[in-house]
């Protein structure tokens, strides 16, 4: 077995793990239901977003042995600004892409840009969507994943493997495994897309930062329109 499909293999696996860690972590609000704590609700998804951030920091500083203060390398400014630009305008290009996606699967997906969501940032749960999980969804899927990859296999690989293996957890995985008649594969679809703009980001600058900026004007986008 060459080298090459051993690095594709370890990144399935390691994306099989990181899975079956948010699920895990998702299994915290068991136990605040045991102690009778009635507002975490309220907090959900910060939380959970917390946790998953600091689930993929240990495995980054254990598995890479990587320290923090190095993490995120200098890089010119200039992808910077191409990651708040893409990050803004993906949402735009979803229009496109869902036309595509409604010929080939004879959907009906459209997005009505309203610009309403500005009153959803009352919600103090917003901060785990744009903040803490793009920072570890970039730190596992290119920092570790991606880099990986990048050592054994060649660029574009390494970028679109990563990008599927990113989509692979917006996908409806757990209605696949329950067998269930509701698996729609949109989100999966535009994912990959957003997943290759930001391995495009990491492997040109050689930067984690430009594709965690990416990815929260991504997300922020997504809220507001």
């Amino acid at each position: 077995m060459n080298n090459e499909l051993i690095s594709i293999l370890k990144a399935i696996l390691a994306t099989l793990l990181y899975l079956t860690g948010i699920e895990l972590i998702g299994s915290w609000f068991y136990i605040v239901e045991a102690i009778e704590f009635e507002n975490y609700y309220k907090y959900y998804f910060l939380i959970q977003g917390f946790l998953q951030l600091l689930g993929v920091l240990i495995f980054i500083y254990f598995i890479k042995n990587q320290n923090f203060k190095y993490l995120i390398k200098k890089t010119n400014r200039k992808w910077y600004l191409f990651a708040v630009i893409l990050g803004i305008s993906f949402v735009l290009m979803q229009t496109p892409l869902k036309w595509i996606y409604n010929i080939l699967f004879e959907t009906e997906y459209y997005i009505a840009y309203r610009f309403d969501g500005l009153p959803k940032f009352k919600n103090i749960n917003l901060i785990a969507s744009i903040l803490l999980i793009p920072i570890g969804e970039e730190l596992f899927f290119r920092e570790y994943i991606q880099n990986n990859l990048q050592k054994k296999t060649n660029t574009i690989v390494s970028i679109l493997l990563a990008s599927v293996l990113f989509a692979s957890i917006h996908s409806p995985y757990m209605n696949l495994i329950l067998e269930s008649s509701k698996q729609d594969w949109h989100l999966f679809y535009l994912t990959i897309f957003g997943g290759i703009i930001s391995g495009i980001l990491y492997f040109k600058s050689k930067s984690i930062g430009p594709s965690i900026i990416f990815h929260m004007f991504w997300n922020l986008m997504v809220i507001i329109v």
